[in-house]
């Protein structure tokens, strides 16, 4: 059901003096329609509209209202209302109310309560909510660098995520987002691959941005690896002087490292050094160590919890607009905005 649809048959409802339980429910339907959808204005509406009516409409409608808050960034209220909900709610909504809450925590930094609020979600009540739950904590693993971990939790759960996902609901495509996730992450690139490409087939994915972000990165990375992706043990020049400046920049990133440095491990004057390394590279030194820094930093800013300032020092850099306008450039967003992304997507 469109919005426009859904606005007409609001304006009938609200007319109506009596309105049986059928209709009711084909409404609740429209609402959770709109939810997968990410429109969150007939969920807001449809919400406000429900409440009017007898338990358990009422709490089902607070339900709706609250994610129309969470979504607009009023964490606060949005809070406040789930509450209610998890503790008035049939246990359907109850679960959906535990998980909101879980997201709420998440995005206001505080992960212990949100991993406390998923443990408490039953596959009873409802199992699309169960398998959300699961697929947030093992995104969390992810986030936290425990790649191996966050795979084997995935895993565990593909049989519920696909049986969901015989019925067309967007939950399985989530979650096959966080796995295509821990898959690039574990390099295990084909299986990836296969997992972005039913991503990509899905008819829910322009309204989820953070779907297209996955199965854009996948792609790139299978078809363009990176310098900074080369093992060390795999030598990037044939020269073994430019090879020997490599090494050193590779263990030595995070301090101030400047030409005479470079030249003097190469056992080479600094012009000769300068040359050398552009003819066996392509790049100067200098645009090498920072795509190697800004390189380091995007996986620290993907699988630690250390912050942007954190990540910085920890990669060379003294001045944070410095090292913010090098990695926009380099990967067209912010340092801030791209940790957002990844926490988004997984």
């Amino acid at each position: 059901m469109n919005t426009d649809a859904i606005k007409r048959f609001l304006t009938v409802l609200s007319s109506a003096v009596e309105i049986e339980r059928g209709q009711l429910y084909q409404l609740i339907q429209s609402a959770e329609t709109s939810y997968y959808l990410r429109d969150i204005q007939s969920q807001r509406d449809i919400g406000l509209l429900l409440q009017s009516f007898g338990y358990p409409f009422n709490q089902v409608g607070k339900f709706y209202e609250s994610i129309y808050l969470f979504r607009s960034g009023q964490y606060d209220k949005a809070r406040e209302i789930l509450e209610c909900v998890a503790d008035s709610a049939p246990a359907r909504y109850k679960s959906k109310a535990l998980l909101s809450l879980a997201a709420v925590a998440e995005r206001i930094g505080r992960f212990e309560d949100s991993l406390r609020l998923r443990l408490q979600i039953s596959s009873f009540d409802d199992p699309v909510t169960f398998l959300e739950a699961q697929r947030g904590m093992a995104a969390r693993r992810g986030i936290e660098g425990e790649h191996r971990a966050a795979l084997r939790d995935l895993e565990r759960f593909l049989p519920l995520a696909h049986i969901i996902g015989k019925r067309g609901h967007s939950a399985y495509v989530t979650f096959l987002n966080s796995y295509a996730v821990e898959l690039s992450e574990g390099n295990r690139t084909e299986e990836a691959e296969q997992v972005a490409n039913v991503i990509a087939a899905s008819p829910f994915i322009s309204r989820y941005p953070e779907w297209q972000e996955t199965v854009s990165e996948i792609r790139q990375r299978s078809k363009r690896p990176t310098m900074i992706a080369v093992p060390r043990e795999q030598p990037v020049s044939s020269d073994p002087r430019v090879q020997a400046a490599i090494d050193f920049m590779n263990a030595n990133f995070h301090r101030k490292i400047t030409m005479d440095d470079l030249a003097e491990v190469a056992n080479a004057s600094t012009a000769h050094f300068s040359r050398l390394f552009k003819l066996e590279t392509g790049l100067t030194s200098s645009s090498y160590l920072i795509g190697l820094r800004l390189g380091k930093a995007r996986q620290f800013l993907r699988t630690t919890l250390l912050s942007v300032k954190e990540v910085m020092a920890a990669v060379g850099y003294n001045s944070k607009g410095h090292f913010a306008r090098h990695f926009k450039r380099q990967f067209g967003v912010s340092p801030s905005e791209y940790r957002s992304r990844v926490l988004h997507r997984r």
